[in-house]
């Protein structure tokens, strides 16, 4: 039995099968993570093989066959991966993304794929990778509700501020107050907690007014990314 249906999608990685075909994993609006099988696709000479290489977005015809996904034909591609390869901080910066995406993200949800979307989008545009980045590691977060708590301490409920302000815990998922934490943790930079609240809000098109020094991206890159591995 086919099932024949148009969607988009996002091309997270490429692999070749033996001397001819090809296998992308993709990531669609409607439903998600997939793998596609393209016969002979490291031979074939058109449009859709320019759009199956990583950080394209493409929209175009797909079959389910027997529960496998395959590409009938393209209708309109985005090259993002052109513009991303001449610069090799932001090639860099979109494989990590597409690393972090492909290994988080499991389920299908239109959100995460506007999120990715929007980042390699903007990233081929111009805007600092590394800004760019963190925002996307923030929003993921955001999206996949484990946010952590800012606001309230984790242990005791107080209101948390500038002054009581102790540690920001990734196995407690939040703040802890200078009572109810021994401090020995890495990440106790207060200014940490308001660049989170901004990046969770702030809007793509705004992502180059936000102004973040060299050693916060540092510093938030690795909380980001351990919070990340120790929550999902």
């Amino acid at each position: 039995m086919e099932t024949i249906f148009k969607d988009e999608a996002i091309v997270l990685r490429k692999s070749f099968v033996g001397d001819f075909d090809l296998s992308i994993t993709v990531y669609t609006r409607q439903t998600g993570k997939e793998n596609i099988y393209i016969p002979k696709g490291q031979i074939i000479k058109s449009n859709l093989i320019t759009a199956t290489e990583p950080f394209n977005w493409f929209s175009g015809v797909f079959k389910y066959i027997k529960g496998k996904l395959y590409l009938q034909e393209i209708d309109t591609y985005r090259n993002l991966a052109l513009p991303l390869a001449k610069d090799i901080n932001r090639f860099n910066t979109a494989f990590d993304i597409n690393f972090v995406f492909n290994r988080y993200v499991i389920f299908p949800d239109e959100k995460f794929f506007i999120l990715l979307k929007k980042t390699l989008y903007y990233l081929s545009e111009g805007v600092n990778p590394e800004i760019l980045k963190i925002n996307f590691l923030v929003k993921l977060i955001y999206l996949s509700g484990i946010f952590p708590e800012l606001d309230k301490c984790q242990q005791c409920s107080v209101k948390i501020n500038q002054k009581n302000f102790s540690v920001l815990s990734i196995e407690k998922a939040g703040c802890l107050c200078i009572n109810c934490s021994s401090n020995r943790e890495k990440f106790n930079n207060y200014s940490i907690l308001n660049l989170l609240k901004k990046l969770k809000n702030i809007s793509f098109k705004n992502i180059q007014n936000i102004n973040i020094q060299k050693k916060e991206i540092e510093k938030l890159d690795k909380f980001l990314n351990a919070y990340l591995s120790h929550h999902l």
